[in-house]
């Protein structure tokens, strides 16, 4: 018995206008003819849709070309083609076409032009597609350049071409003109960097602490100065009269900011607009700018990442803790200078508007490690093992993942809907209209905005689908998550700073600390982890359905106190000391007895500056303080005791 073939299944699509009724495209005669040709291709006609008397200018005025790309987003009849009559039944230009051709070929479905003899499904109907997109794009080329133009001829007659307004002017009628209020203040940035001979950091400072305000909205009267608004009130030559064009473009690097172009590409011109300051007082500024930045340049440690900045949270305002740095001039060894890293508040700055109280700091290699110590130790931890079970028991709800991915298969069929409507709004601008570099830039961002949304659900629908696909196979999500810990620290090993830094903000939501230290050394309050995690064979997923991720908070307070946290430096064992015993001890004894106990001593303690000169030992009475207060913070064994035979004889 032969084995019946089952048959592709395609959608029929029609359009007339009034005109196309006179012109042999009647319904009657597209119907008929993709009727005929759906038979001798044996393809099964699962729908049909029509437009009657609509134009092709606005997808929004085609309720069923509307309908048909909604049925074939949510894959109402999993069919494999598109018949049309002709291509311009399909779209009013190629652009248009190929916005819903692309949609199509996301969805494994191939578009067929009985009478223009296409199909995209062979070599010469996508060679015919691909001469449509090179029209396409020179379409969209032409609508750039005379965009681009437009701009361009206004900065050359000196005028401002549109986008943000330079602080200190206000639109009116399409020109430029002073703000009065900010006027005052830009004038003021500049007198009190040059005049004053104030510093960026200074200039802050004294703004905020005089009652300046900065905001040009209602909403932004109560904002601080920041050092990045002075900074850029002083760098940009609009104040003294000039503009610049094509400094940057529209690309991004890695870091998400855009790139700036070479300096011999950028044009330069006199504006038309009224210059707060002088030409000479700009280039002053630029020649202090330089100079300071040289003084300023990071010579120390540039390789060294802060691996925890941002995770961890300020115990007042909730803001990120930031890398900040103390230089400590060791007299003794010629002026060397001793780095100490920390962590301190974002807002507690001067150079931010210094909105936060809080003035303490934490390590940062006792907080790195810390956090290292615990995230070694969480596979073992109760508190991981309950949240993986509450995980793979929501996971191994297979009806709740259904209905996850059938409301963001709703969601994105909404998405491409408004996607595709935002096109055809740019394609149909007026290039003419003198509103249309401020509607097509609107329009574009907008258009930006859309695109990205849709990038986003259809990972999240991925992502759905690899569960589903993954829990009926029986595969348990939290495995390569529980294999990434308990490897951990060998990963770590083989790490980068920068590696080990986004790996960290791949698990950690955020790092609660006390705001001071306990008695004990404990610094770490709490740490929230989210683990996103995948059904499917690719493992762990950095980005992805937020929904799905195994999150918990680990109360820091009811583990185990870190080795990290209970190793003292030698200002908390001195500070110890002197309140525990009222004596005061040399940080040169404190190395003695920590490098006779095997102790990390730190970089170049316990040396003589001069290697003839006898060290002084440590007094056996003192001793005994620094003993127990090593024991104290448990940098040794609480049973060692100092005997007679154990004293310390003088070194040279």
């Amino acid at each position: 018995m032969t084995q019946q073939v089952k048959k592709k299944k395609c959608y029929l699509y029609t359009r007339v206008s009034t005109v196309a009724q006179t012109d042999g495209f009647s319904l009657e005669a597209q119907s008929k003819s993709l009727y005929e040709y759906a038979k001798y291709r044996e393809l099964e006609i699962a729908d049909e849709y029509c437009d009657a008397g609509k134009s092709g200018k606005d997808i929004k005025g085609r309720p069923a070309f509307q309908q048909m790309m909604e049925d074939i987003i949510c894959q109402k009849d999993s069919i494999s083609y598109v018949l049309v009559f002709k291509l311009s039944r399909f779209g009013r230009n190629a652009a248009d076409i190929l916005k819903s051709l692309q949609l199509l070929m996301d969805y494994g479905i191939d578009l067929i032009s009985v009478n223009d003899a296409i199909d995209s499904s062979t070599q010469g109907g996508r060679l015919t597609l691909a001469i449509l997109s090179a029209v396409a794009e020179i379409e969209r080329e032409n609508i750039v350049v005379q965009f681009m133009a437009g701009k361009m001829q206004k900065v050359m007659d000196g005028k401002w071409a549109g986008g943000a307004i330079p602080y200190g002017y206000r639109n009116q009628n399409k020109e430029l003109v002073l703000a009065d209020d900010e006027t005052k203040i830009v004038r003021l940035i500049y007198d009190l960097y040059l005049k004053e001979n104030m510093s960026a950091t200074s200039v802050v400072s004294y703004l905020n602490e005089n009652g300046y305000i900065r905001g040009k909205k209602d909403s932004d009267k109560d904002r601080p100065f920041t050092f990045d608004f002075v900074t850029s009130v002083l760098d940009n030559p609009f104040y003294c009269g000039k503009l610049l064009y094509n400094r940057r473009t529209n690309k991004k690097g890695r870091d998400g900011k855009l790139i700036k172009k070479d300096l011999d590409k950028v044009i330069t011109v006199q504006g038309v607009h009224e210059p707060i300051v002088t030409e000479n007082e700009w280039r002053e500024v630029q020649k202090k700018r330089e100079s300071l930045s040289k003084v300023n340049a990071k010579v120390d440690e540039p390789e060294r990442i802060s691996l925890l900045s941002g995770l961890v949270k300020c115990p007042v305002c909730g803001a990120g803790m930031i890398a900040t740095k103390n230089k400590r001039v060791n007299k003794n060894k010629g002026g060397y200078y001793k780095t100490i890293h920390y962590y301190a508040c974002n807002n507690s700055r001067k150079a931010n508007g210094r909105t936060c109280p809080f003035r303490h700091t934490y390590n940062q290699e006792k907080l790195d490690g810390a956090v290292f110590e615990i995230i070694r130790k969480l596979s073992g931890m109760p508190e991981f093992k309950s949240a993986v079970i509450a995980s793979s028991s929501e996971k191994s709800d297979v009806e709740k993942l259904e209905r996850n991915l059938k409301q963001l298969r709703k969601k994105l069929r909404g998405l491409e809907m408004q996607k595709r409507k935002l096109g055809t709004e740019l394609d149909n601008l007026d290039v003419f209209d003198e509103d249309y570099n401020k509607r097509y830039e609107k329009i574009q961002s907008a258009l930006d905005d859309s695109y990205d949304k849709v990038d986003e659900v259809e990972k999240k629908i991925s992502i759905v689908i690899g569960k589903i696909e993954a829990v009926n196979k029986g595969v348990r999500a939290a495995d390569n998550i529980e294999a990434m810990l308990d490897n951990f620290e060998k990963l770590y090993e083989k790490m980068s700073c920068e590696e080990r830094r986004q790996m960290y903000r791949l698990f950690i939501e955020r790092i609660e600390v006390f705001p001071e230290e306990k008695t004990d050394g404990r610094i770490l309050k709490s740490i929230s982890f989210r683990f996103s995690v995948s059904y499917g064979e690719n493992g762990l997923i950095p980005e992805g359905n937020t929904e799905s991720d195994i999150r918990f908070t680990l109360d820091c307070s009811e583990t185990e106190l870190t080795a990290a946290e209970t190793k003292a430096t030698y200002a908390e064992i001195k500070k110890y000391i002197k309140d525990t015993y009222g004596a005061n001890v040399h940080t040169l004894y404190i190395a003695q007895i920590k490098r006779k106990f095997g102790l990390d001593m730190g970089k170049n303690y316990n040396l003589a500056s001069d290697p003839k000169k006898k060290v002084p030992k440590c007094p056996k009475d003192k001793e005994k303080m620094i003993l127990e207060t090593l024991k104290h913070f448990k940098m040794i064994d609480a049973s060692i005791e100092v005997t007679e035979s154990e004293s310390l004889k003088d070194e040279g």
